[in-house]
């Protein structure tokens, strides 16, 4: 008997104060899949990522994770958004960037020492142990990313969402990550919303193409039809001249 999807969008569409944004999405996410969500900016990406995490209730259609609507199981999510800046004069360590996901995690209003136990069991898995101390803004971009993620991890989640995670990391550190995030995707489900296409297509394991309609490939590969779908604009100038590889399926929603 094959397994429940681990999120079912049918038929979704959303709209904000009149203009569509999303139209008739239908899609699902398998178990342990790491699915690569790209498009335009403005195309929807970010709005279907808080669709999906209850953020947002569709106008029309079903969401459903886990078999429930989102919010229901909002504490099966791990989620790192596209914005994760602080404020510079703000003396703020990387342990207290992690312990926030506890405290979202158990809803007290202070940390135990369980909680700081699993806050340095996570740097460490994310190769930033004796960080503890130090402060976020003396990090470099790859390595604030890997705080912000560790965050997200603290609670566990089955699912790991991150908006735009290689914004401002070095192409070194776009390497790590996407390694990193590899060696998760052993364990949890995966979304990532990137413009990394070169990157990702190493490392996910499906793509949606997302510019009001989702055009959903169960494969990781690219090919010049589906990006020009998605971004409507030659391909040659998404991915610098660089070739792509042959589709094997394609599914339009």
């Amino acid at each position: 008997m094959a397994a429940e999807p681990v999120i079912e969008l049918t038929d979704v569409s959303f709209s904000y104060n009149g203009q569509p944004v999303l139209k008739n999405v239908s899609f699902t996410v398998e178990q342990t899949d790491f699915l690569a969500v790209i498009g335009p900016n403005g195309g929807g990406k970010s709005t279907l990522i808080k669709l999906v995490l209850g953020l947002l209730k569709p106008d029309s259609g079903r969401i459903r994770v886990f078999g429930k609507t989102p919010r229901k199981v909002s504490h099966r999510f791990g989620y790192v958004p596209q914005d994760t800046s602080i404020n510079k004069s703000f003396p703020i360590s990387v342990m207290d960037v992690v312990l926030m996901g506890r405290l979202r995690h158990h809803g007290r209003s202070r940390v135990a020492a369980s909680d700081r136990k699993r806050a340095i069991k996570t740097l460490e898995m994310l190769g930033l142990n004796g960080f503890e101390n130090r402060k976020i803004d003396d990090l470099s971009g790859g390595q604030n990313e890997r705080v912000f993620i560790a965050r997200a991890l603290t609670t566990d989640p089955d699912i790991l969402i991150l908006d735009e995670p290689t914004a401002g990391v070095d192409t070194g550190g776009q390497t790590e990550l996407y390694s990193l995030l590899k060696k998760l995707n052993e364990t949890k489900t995966i979304l990532v919303v990137s413009h990394d296409l070169m990157v990702m297509s190493s490392y996910v394991k499906t793509v949606a193409c997302v510019n009001q309609h989702v055009h959903y490939h169960d494969s990781n590969e690219l090919t010049d039809a589906m990006l020009e779908m998605g971004y409507q604009c030659p391909v040659d100038l998404i991915a610098h001249g660089m070739p792509h590889r042959i589709l094997k399926t394609h599914k339009d929603f």
